[in-house]
This record gives C-alpha cells, sequence and structure tokens, in this order.
C-alpha cells in the first residue's frame, strides 16, 4: 500500500493506443483553437484605433438615439467610415466625430442624417453631399444634421393627428421640441 499513489485507484483503465490518440488529436485542435482566436483578436484590435489619424468630421445633434462609437458612416449605401467618438457640448447636444477610410471630396453644405436599417434595423449616418463648390476639410463641421428619428414618437404623432382628424383634442405635450 506504501507505494501506491494517493487517490489513484489500484485498478485504474489504461487508456488504448487509440484512445490515447484521439485524446491527443482533441488537445491539439483545442489549442489550435485557441490560438486562432487570439491571432484574430489581435489582427482585428492592431489596425487603425477609433480617433486617431485619418479624415474625420464632426456634427452636433439634438437627438442621437441608436448611435455609438462603431457606428457606420455611408454614402449612398457604401461604407465609408465610422463614428470614433462621442461627446456633449456646452448646448447638450451630441457631437458625433467621423472617421471616415479615405479623404472624400464632400461639399461643405453636406448634411449628416441619422438613418435606420428598415423600420426595426440598426441605426447609421448617411452623408448627403449638397453643391457647393467649397469642400470640407479634415477636422471640419458637418452643419446640416438630422436627428433620429424615435418610432414611439412617430406613431404618437400619427395617432395625435389621426385623433385631430376626428375631432378629439389631447392635452398639450409637457416636452418642448428642441429648436431646429
Amino acid at each position: 500500500m506504501a507505494d501506491q499513489a494517493p487517490n489513484t485507484p489500484k485498478d485504474a483503465p489504461k487508456l488504448s493506443k487509440t484512445e490515447r490518440r484521439e485524446y491527443q488529436v482533441g488537445v491539439i485542435t483545442a489549442a489550435v483553437l485557441v490560438a486562432v482566436f487570439v491571432l484574430t483578436v489581435m489582427a482585428n484590435r492592431g489596425g487603425q484605433k477609433p480617433g486617431e489619424g485619418g479624415f474625420t468630421l464632426t456634427a452636433a445633434y439634438y437627438r442621437a438615439d441608436g448611435v455609438h462609437i462603431g457606428t457606420p458612416v455611408r454614402i449612398a449605401g457604401m461604407n465609408i467610415g465610422v463614428i470614433s467618438a462621442a461627446a456633449l457640448d456646452e448646448r447638450q447636444r451630441a457631437v458625433l466625430t467621423f472617421r471616415l477610410d479615405q479623404p472624400i471630396q464632400l461639399p461643405d453644405d453636406t448634411a449628416a442624417v441619422i438613418e435606420t436599417d428598415g423600420i426595426f434595423g440598426t441605426k447609421y449616418i448617411e452623408f448627403r453631399p449638397g453643391g457647393s463648390d467649397d469642400i470640407l476639410k479634415s477636422g471640419g463641421r458637418i452643419n446640416y444634421t438630422q436627428d433620429s428619428v424615435i418610432i414611439e414618437d412617430l406613431v404618437s404623432l400619427i395617432v395625435r393627428q389621426a385623433k385631430g382628424a376626428k375631432g378629439i383634442v389631447d392635452p398639450p405635450a409637457t416636452e418642448s421640441e428642441p429648436p431646429q
């Protein structure tokens, strides 16, 4: 009894050659999957970080619901960049910074609109170029914006208008609309 290792049963089954091979293949496969996962994460983090370099623009919104850092920025439905920073200004507006993948010739009267993919899809920023001859430079500000449309607000507006058409009057709303 003295030469037997503690907690090791005397009659413990030994693995056959086939079972050992299967065990080794399983361990190697798990190690390869972990290595691939780690390398993928490192490769994705190795790119340019939000806010670093590149072509940047900013815009201010009264309502920026549904957008966040990493939200896509598009022109004509094509991704051209992402939101790289978000902050509040002194007037409590959401100031979004856009990092574009490459410099794009955008007129200074370009509009930055918060859009939704479908009715209940995710939000994104759509740039709608204007017709001005003056071009925005990196670090410039887009002055024409359209805030996020909130489905609940839209439904409420439709219901109020339908009631108004029938002569039913609702009490006035307590929230005031922000100036446009």
